[in-house]
């Protein structure tokens, strides 16, 4: 369930206590039209915030997590959004059309992992290399690689530089990379389950024929 149905559930069932604890204060209690009123909007934002504690605790059962690691890893994920911002940015900032590639690459992997665990947290543990250290490379490597190749007047010194930066952010391409191949393996070792598994059962109905 979505953060926007979690939303619409317990507004709908928050809106629903509220107007019956209304229509019930107004007929059994004597409290008078505005206290029972408030009394009614009170009851349901009771009900909201109940409502909204127990999916959490729905979704963190889920999902195999504590409160604790949840504050822990969603921090991490705060802090890793503002960093995917950052390197979009530079993205615009390139001239070279090699430069922009390796970069729209580097883009398109950190923006992956970083979805992939917004969307199922219990993957942060499989991409702690690139939360605590690729990413952060990547980030400030390609800031001083923008800066530095938007210069005017570059000397040789300049563009040895320039190109030793574009070797580094192949390496570091390569590493996301392997980060993406780890957050994803549960899955692939699935997949691989379920391949052998029709091909047995496939293989089993040529043998029956």
């Amino acid at each position: 369930m979505n953060t926007f149905l979690q939303l619409l559930v317990r507004t709908i069932i928050s809106f629903s206590i509220g107007i019956s604890s209304f229509i019930a204060f107004l007929l059994l209690l004597d409290m008078g039209f505005p206290l029972t009123l408030l009394s009614g909007i009170g009851t349901g934002a009771l009900f909201f915030i109940l409502v909204k504690a127990l999916q959490k605790q729905w979704w963190l059962k889920k999902n195999g997590l504590s409160s604790k690691e949840y504050r822990y890893i969603n921090r991490n994920l705060k802090e890793a959004k503002e960093k995917v911002k950052r390197l979009q940015k530079q993205q615009l900032k390139v001239r070279s059309l090699g430069a922009f590639k390796q970069i729209l690459e580097i883009n398109r992997i950190s923006r992956r992992i970083y979805q992939l665990v917004k969307k199922e947290p219990k993957r942060f543990f499989s991409a702690e290399s690139f939360f605590f250290y690729h990413l952060d490379s990547v980030v400030e490597i390609t800031e001083k690689y923008t800066f530095l190749a938007s210069q005017p007047g570059k000397n040789k010194e300049t563009f040895l530089s320039l190109q030793q930066t574009r070797t580094t952010l192949d390496d570091l391409t390569g590493s996301l990379e392997k980060d993406l191949q780890k957050v994803l393996a549960k899955d692939m070792d699935l997949l691989q389950f379920e391949l052998n598994f029709a091909n047995q059962h496939l293989s089993h109905k040529k043998d029956l024929k």
